[in-house]
């Protein structure tokens, strides 16, 4: 018989796979450094246009003193009947009633008559 054993038939350099294994591992390692390092790439980039969207919209109206109107709420008035008669024509009620809250500082939605408000101009 000729070749009696698995090492016989297949004779292997033990550097040579040595250095094969090592090069398989680099490669592998470099592989998995790059993919990571593009995910955390990303994953900043999408935090980063997230927050600056957060901070619009949560930013105040920026409306100078000349760019608003005072009005003296009367008797009966309610925020929703103030800003249906105020607010531009195509605008949404609600976004007014949110504008005329920020600029004066009302912790409730309710208004007292006598009570002064400025109104935005959008």
């Amino acid at each position: 018989m000729k070749y009696s054993t698995y090492q016989s038939i297949f004779p292997m350099n033990l550097e040579n796979l040595q250095e094969t294994r090592k090069e398989g591992r680099a490669r592998f390692m470099q592989f998995i450094s790059n993919t990571l390092l593009l995910k955390l790439l990303i994953i900043v980039i999408v935090a980063w246009i997230a927050g600056a969207g957060v901070l619009t919209v949560f930013a105040a109206p920026s409306a100078s003193k000349e760019e608003m109107t005072k009005l003296t709420v009367q008797p009966g008035d309610t925020l929703w009947q103030i800003a249906t008669n105020h607010k531009p024509e195509r605008m949404d009620t609600r976004v007014y009633i949110e504008g005329i809250v920020r600029i004066n500082d009302l912790e409730d939605r309710g208004v007292q008559a006598g009570q002064i408000l400025k109104l935005p101009n959008f």
